[in-house]
């Protein structure tokens, strides 16, 4: 009997060790659009899904909630709760790493770009992209005649621009060029103070999806 007991003490244990596991891989999030514009919450492991709308306005998988390499992230007012499961990668800032978009800052960097700075040919103009306003944190930048019909959520980071040469930024809603747009041929050190005129309310502060450089 005793063997018999031991045994079915053992699974129990292993059980609730399993459950214990599951519910420690598991968290709820809040995450939230209060000014209508997209807001990332963090990077999660395996999976994230709606737990409880909190908000007047729709929470819609992808349209108005989703998941991209930047992480979670929320638009259009949806306000809400999401259970994710796997560990929290980060706090949604662009790392900078070899597979970001992004680009850190050198020591050596000079403005404007010159010199075979990041491929070179920065000569004819261009405009650098920064996700902090003031032309702060990290950023990259577009040489003249360079375009990007989509920047997979990370050009919702976007806080200000810095133009140089003579060059043009036509900056999009959506993207492929569409939507709501706007054209710069100066800075912009916070695009928090550009209006998006098709929109009333609303600026351009994290919210470009597609960029053109003329």
């Amino acid at each position: 009997m005793m063997p018999m007991a031991f045994s079915r003490f053992i699974r129990t244990t292993l059980v609730l060790l399993a459950f214990t596991a599951l519910a420690a891989a598991q968290d709820s999030v809040k995450c939230e659009s209060n000014d209508g514009h997209r807001r990332y919450c963090g990077q999660f492991g395996n999976e994230v899904r709606l737990e409880r709308q909190i908000s007047g306005s729709p929470c819609v998988e992808g349209q108005t909630w989703g998941v991209d390499r930047t992480g979670l992230w929320v638009d259009h007012g949806c306000r809400a709760m999401f259970t994710v499961r796997g560990s929290r990668q980060g706090g949604g800032n662009p790392s900078g790493g070899p597979n970001s978009p992004w680009w850190n800052r050198d020591a050596g960097d000079t403005w404007p770009p010159r010199g075979d700075w990041h491929g070179g040919n920065w000569g004819s103009g261009g405009a650098c992209f920064y996700t902090d306003r003031g032309f702060g944190g990290s950023f990259f930048c577009m040489r003249r005649g360079e375009q990007r019909d989509s920047l997979a959520g990370y050009g919702d980071q976007i806080s200000s621009i810095r133009v140089f040469g003579g060059a043009r930024v036509f900056a999009f809603d959506d993207r492929n060029f569409s939507g709501a747009s706007t054209t710069l041929r100066r800075d912009a050190p916070d695009l928090e103070r550009v209006p998006v005129s098709r929109k009333p309310g609303h600026t351009w502060s994290n919210r470009i999806s597609s960029i053109r450089v003329q």
